[in-house]
């Protein structure tokens, strides 16, 4: 007991380096992982406003519906270029075809007929080719998922992060010419090559911020790192619609992504560490404060028995696991085929789209943070307890957002496209008061096997990340207004029931399997004789 409290009264007399300053390299660092997660993210997410160039949906359209009249394959691949000749031969002179970048609202049926919004696109993939490459990445990623965990525990964080980045780089630069030149089974490997960088970067930078970061900066260090994922909608979506709109076409995007992800992979090679130990630059003053704060958590890492049956059996786990599936079953919704819906229902032009992805993710983005600040201020008040706000914030995330996606579904179509761009910008401010639901739950559960059940949890994610191209594939299939009702309906419902599951099973604190028994405070002596060549050197000073 006196060597905890002579352990605790040394670490004050150590001074902090701050991290918010221009010489921390934890600030340095986390800016670095940040800028990475946003090109894995935006690499991995761009398809989605860019499929919507590369279609001819004109011709994708009228292939549907003749099929569906005529119930035989129809080779409109030389024919799309007169659309009026194909209307009269099938007899659908009720469809009404609006070209590039697109106007004004146009309802969805304007004089009595089915408007197609078509941005100059070349590619007749239907619609189900398109989801099969929606989930390619997924499918990558669960082959890696678990196995990935062991590569990073064995192996260089470091390395492997750099190795999934160039995964990355190396599927965007392909994926054109594979496009335009062989066809969509070759873009789906080339996702699935790139799910397999994906299934990587999140163990890595997990296990970067574990010895980079003491206790007390960890959760300022992955709000930070995640927000590489609001930047990657708020700023890659109007860049990539430009990029569509642009002489350049939707082929550039992928070159670019190339480029900036090879060059973010040479700055981290030259710059980055595994651990500070490892960091050839830096003040002597945060060297020494991190010598003090990190030892005693690096000696907590060893290899510890994992009581797998309690963890697959505990309520609490569970009920976090629900929710990672369906959180990112629903994300998926939003981030892969938000851009489809505004441009098959909301009748909106290239330009137009990618505004209208941005603007809600900078309201997830701001209220992101502040929610995080206010929940943490209010257990530190202790207004409420950490399961208290874990279940406050998630039943917020999930029920205000599936209370915003029904009305989006009833009362939403072109010709009140501002109130459907409200109600987004409200769907995804609320959807961020998960980091400090489940995801905070995850991390609260049991600290000692945060790397095991982040493994875990991460398999379940990619998961639910599969399942909307399943599931979108089942429902949509001319795009109509009547097939997203659908689907926002069934994610509304789904989405409510997993937030009653959490109110009633979650929790914000350890488990009794989750802790050390054997737990005592370590590094006394390491930590004495760090203050006394503290004040040493800072005589000779």
């Amino acid at each position: 007991m006196e060597s905890g409290k002579q352990s605790k009264s040394l670490l004050w007399r150590v001074p902090k380096a701050p991290l918010f300053h221009p010489l921390s390299r934890r600030f340095h660092l986390i800016l670095l992982l940040s800028t990475g997660f946003c090109c894995t993210t935006f690499m991995r997410m761009q398809i989605a406003l860019t499929m919507t160039c590369m279609i001819n949906s004109t011709a994708v359209s009228l292939e549907e519906e003749a099929l569906r009249l005529i119930g035989h394959d129809l080779n409109i691949s030389t024919s799309f270029l007169e659309p009026d000749l194909i209307l009269d031969e099938l007899g659908l002179a009720n469809v009404s075809i609006v070209t590039g970048a697109g106007g004004g609202c146009t309802p969805e049926k304007a004089d009595g007929k089915h408007v197609i919004v078509d941005y100059g696109g070349t590619l007749t993939w239907t619609h189900n080719q398109q989801n099969l490459i929606f989930g390619g990445t997924f499918t990558g990623a669960l082959f890696v998922c678990l196995p990935g965990m062991l590569l990073v525990q064995r192996g260089s964080a470091r390395l492997v992060l750099l190795a999934a980045m160039m995964t990355y780089v190396a599927s965007s630069l392909v994926t054109p010419y594979l496009a335009l030149n062989v066809g969509y089974i070759a873009v789906f490997i080339a996702r699935v090559v790139m799910g397999f960088g994906e299934g990587l970067v999140i163990p890595s930078i997990n296990s970067i911020i574990a010895l980079w970061f003491p206790m007390e900066e960890r959760s300022t260090a992955l709000a930070l790192f995640t927000t590489g994922n609001q930047l990657a909608g708020a700023a890659g979506n109007p860049f990539a619609a430009a990029m569509c709109a642009s002489s350049w076409g939707w082929t550039s995007i992928f070159y670019v992504c190339g480029t900036v992800g090879s060059l973010w992979s040479l700055i981290w090679l030259l710059t980055s560490s595994n651990q500070p130990n490892d960091c050839k630059y830096m003040t002597k003053k945060e060297r020494k404060y991190l010598r003090v704060k990190m030892p005693a958590q690096n000696k907590s890492s060893r290899k510890q028995s994992v009581p797998y049956m309690k963890v697959l059996t505990s309520p609490a786990f569970l009920a976090q696991l629900q929710c990672h599936f369906v959180i990112n079953a629903f994300m998926t919704l939003l981030q892969l085929y938000l851009p489809s819906y505004l441009k098959d229902v909301l009748k909106l032009g290239v330009m137009t789209n990618g505004i209208y992805i941005a603007i809600p993710n900078i309201f997830n983005f701001v209220f992101k943070v502040i929610w995080g600040l206010f929940m943490d201020k209010m257990k530190e008040k202790k207004v409420l307890t950490p399961t208290a706000a874990v279940k406050l914030s998630q039943v917020v995330a999930n029920l205000g957002s599936a209370v915003c996606l029904v009305i989006v579904a009833f009362f939403v179509d072109c010709s009140n496209k501002e109130v459907g761009l409200a109600l987004f910008c409200t769907t995804f401010l609320l959807m961020g008061t998960f980091t400090s639901g489940f995801y905070t739950s995850l991390l609260s559960l049991a600290p000692r096997y945060t790397a095991t059940l982040s493994s875990i949890s991460q398999f379940v994610a990619m998961l639910g990340r599969l399942s909307t191209p399943i599931t979108v594939g089942l429902v949509k299939q001319t795009g109509s207004i009547e097939e997203w009702r659908q689907l926002f309906c069934v994610a509304a419902a789904v989405s409510v029931l997993s937030g009653l599951v959490f109110a009633m099973f979650g929790s914000g604190e350890i488990q009794d399997w989750g802790r050390d028994d054997n737990s005592k405070p370590a590094g006394t002596e390491e930590i004495v004789e760090l203050v006394k060549k503290h004040r040493t050197e800072s005589i000779c000073d």
